[in-house]
């Protein structure tokens, strides 16, 4: 329900059960001007029940208290009162309710201390069990909040228990059995460059076996950062590749690459510096693996609204055979994730093009 329909709805009914009350209560007061606009503040005191019980506990309880006070037959004016007693406990301001009950106690039992009267003393007796009643069920209600709030951070807290111990599962995994092969490979390819020095064997072994060391090295560096974040250990963790990186990357592509970067050169946010620079890395490595190119470009242009990357090479490209789709879906998938476009395909004037879009 809304807040006006509850004020308005309230409003009506204190007010009719009021006058209707008047004709069981011939010693009441009459419902006057002032009599309708203590009992319609007493409901409007409600529409802040839900987000400012405290002030409906005072406007409701004042309300309430002055309609006791100048006599007006009882009725359901007191509901309202109560609802916020209830509501300003349930709500853990437990020291605004409970002075919200005591003030709908101790105006009655003032009015009963001028007038002693066995009946007016069973009525506030049975007031008052009324008023208690309303806040203990306030005080079981904030509980009940209070233990499924514990049970949620207890769920929460296992629950990332839980995948703190698949990480560091998968981090324990990674650097026994991945990292350990990815470091035998660097090691070889260095052992085997000697060897080619050492036998004066052919440049371009010496060169591929250069690239494979740099870039052994380079999974590695990036190796060691996904495991820190794995391990959430700050002090482990390496910061991920960006548009710094793109030169060392090109040197060791495989094949002669030059990099270009045109238009104003302005921050950009790390994930779309790491996609650029995965977009990139994934290019290269299609060149190099599928390509046959002898050379390639990699374009990195600022435009007004994103940032163009876009790697072209010399090779026979997909119309020539060659499989450089490899990788694309997962590259597209990525610059959709952060809010960018990917086209690829053969080039006129041949070989293969990746240009990808990125907000910027």
């Amino acid at each position: 329900m809304s807040r006006f329909a509850l004020v308005g709805c309230t409003a009506v009914a204190v007010i009719v059960s009021t006058v209707m009350a008047l004709g069981n209560q011939p010693h009441a007061r009459p419902l006057d001007a002032l009599g309708h606009v203590l009992l319609a503040g007493g409901a409007i005191g409600l529409a802040w029940l839900k987000d400012r019980p405290v002030v409906s506990v005072a406007v409701c309880g004042a309300a309430a208290a002055a309609v006791f006070a100048l006599g007006y037959a009882y009725a359901l004016w007191a509901v309202p009162p109560l609802m916020a007693v209830f509501a300003a406990i349930a709500a853990d301001d437990r020291r605004a309710g409970w002075a919200g009950a005591g003030l709908l106690v101790a105006v009655p039992a003032a009015g009963v201390a001028l007038d002693p009267e066995l009946g007016n003393l069973a009525v506030l007796l049975v007031w008052t069990l009324v008023v208690v009643l309303v806040a203990q069920l306030g005080e079981a209600s904030r509980a009940r909040r209070g233990y499924i709030a514990e049970l949620e951070r207890t769920r929460e807290e296992e629950a990332r228990r839980r995948a703190r111990d698949e990480r560091l599962k998968i981090a324990r995994e990674l650097h026994d059995v991945t990292s350990h092969t990815v470091s035998l490979i660097a090691l070889q390819a260095a052992v085997a460059a000697e060897a080619v020095d050492r036998a004066g064997g052919p440049a371009e072994a010496r060169a591929a076996l250069g690239v494979i060391r740099s870039a052994s090295r380079e999974a590695m560096a990036e190796m060691k950062g996904l495991l820190g974040v794995l391990r959430e250990g700050s002090e482990h963790r390496a910061p991920m590749p960006g548009l710094d990186g793109l030169r060392e990357l090109a040197a060791t592509a495989g094949v002669p690459v030059s990099v270009e970067v045109s238009g104003e050169r302005r921050p950009l946010s790390p994930a779309v510096e790491l996609t650029a620079y995965r977009v990139v890395q994934e290019a290269l490595t299609n060149i190099a693996r599928h390509a046959r190119a002898a050379a390639a470009t990699v374009t990195l242009r600022f435009e007004r609204g994103g940032v163009v990357v876009e790697v072209t090479d010399d090779g026979h490209g997909v119309g020539g055979g060659s499989p450089a789709g490899h990788g694309l879906v997962g590259m597209a998938e990525r610059v959709a994730a952060v809010g960018g476009t990917l086209s690829t395909g053969d080039r006129p004037e041949g070989g293969f093009g990746v240009a990808a879009w990125l907000p910027a």
